[in-house]
């Protein structure tokens, strides 16, 4: 069944969201429209809060795990907070409890236990959590529009100052006492995307160009993986690691989601060129490929924010079409019977060809199945 043609035909009338983000556990997630934000359980969606304001939207909306607070900037066409101001918004009491006031637009902002982090365009902003917060520490980055920056189990990730670096810092008591910031030099383009595993201890990092992601250690910076998502340029829009930290979902502007196994590389089961092992050859052979992929609908205008339900249940929520979709990566039960019965391709070579030195895709193991869909109209 094409689910695809119904859900476009009337994206005119589909809700419009300023923004949406997962919480530290990605079982919950929040969005934020032109009359306020709500709450959801992420699976099953399920809306738990909803607040409306009749004097403007939000455009950026944080949470703080399952408690009633959450981090507010304002957005849309009439803001309800100025954009150079951060919220702290106590559910609870309905009100606002802290706010924090900046020189500059704010672009990003991150929230732990005991930290609030404030990304601007060329400064990282970091709190403690307090009324009122205490400016902790103030960290120079290059230009960075787009607001990138990745916080988890006191691991915060955000460009450097130079092209094609990242920052790491350990905002834990024994990381502020030692005051120690790693520099990666993790791609030669300027970063477009970066995420940190749930347990802190792995940082995913893409460049503008988007063909490869690098995997490095959190802890002495070593670099673990080098994924390649393709040959051609593609415009990164969401990094997300899976629950247990064992697998890598991206999404981008080539309409295609790609998942890949982070274990080592002597347990991994992402696909590798067939030349991987013969030495002296240039990187690209030694690549590691997604171990599934899927195409997702090319009628998406907008940006995707990725989240998992579970560690083979991957969310997609889309602000421009109002939506969220959830992917399950499943082991395909007649693997065998395909290898077995297959025929001429349809291009007239054998079904055996391979791609680029990869194989044939239609033999993996594993495949994305588009699992289903929900919409935001009506918020």
């Amino acid at each position: 069944m094409n689910l695809h043609k119904p859900l476009n035909a009337n994206s005119s009338s589909r809700a419009k969201l300023l923004c949406a983000s997962f919480n530290q556990d990605q079982e919950c997630f929040a969005i934020g429209h032109e009359h306020g934000f709500q709450v959801f359980n992420t699976d099953p969606m399920e809306r738990r809060v909803k607040r409306e304001f009749a004097d403007g939207g939000i455009g950026i909306v944080q949470m703080l795990h399952r408690t009633n607070y959450l981090a507010l900037v304002g957005g849309g066409r009439t803001p309800k907070y100025p954009q150079n101001k951060v919220i702290i918004w106590d559910d609870l009491k309905n009100m606002a409890a802290l706010s924090l006031e900046f020189l500059s637009p704010v672009l990003q902002v991150l929230l732990s236990r005991t930290r609030i982090v404030v990304c601007l365009r060329s400064k990282i902003y970091v709190y403690i959590f307090s009324s009122p917060p205490v400016r902790l520490s103030v960290y120079e980055t290059a230009d960075n529009p787009s607001g990138i920056c990745a916080l988890q189990n006191n691991r915060l990730v955000f460009p450097g100052l130079t092209e094609g670096h990242i920052q790491i810092v350990d905002l834990s008591p024994q990381g502020q006492e030692r005051n120690l910031v790693s520099i990666v030099r993790a791609h030669k383009g300027r970063i477009k995307c970066v995420a940190v595993s749930h347990d802190g201890s792995l940082i995913a990092s893409a460049s503008e160009t988007g063909t490869i992601i690098r995997i490095h250690a959190a802890s002495n910076t070593a670099l673990l993986h080098e994924f390649r998502r393709g040959i051609d340029r593609a415009v990164i829009h969401s990094l997300s690691f899976s629950p247990s930290s064992n697998r890598l979902a991206l999404i981008s502007d080539k309409d295609t989601l790609h998942v890949f196994d982070t274990s080592p590389l002597s347990e991994s089961s992402n696909r590798r060129h067939i030349l991987s092992k013969v030495p002296l050859l240039p990187r690209y052979f030694s690549g590691e490929w997604s171990f599934v992929s899927t195409r997702i609908s090319d009628l998406r205008a907008g940006k995707g924010i990725l989240g998992w339900a579970s560690d083979d249940c991957i969310v997609i929520i889309w602000t421009s079409e109002g939506m969220l979709e959830k992917y399950a990566i499943r082991e395909k039960k007649d693997q065998h019977t395909r290898k077995a019965t297959k025929g001429p391709a349809s291009n007239g070579s054998t079904g055996n060809v391979t791609i680029g030195g990869l194989g044939d895709p239609s033999n993996e193991q594993w495949e994305l199945v588009r699992e289903s869909w929900q919409s935001f109209d009506g918020i």
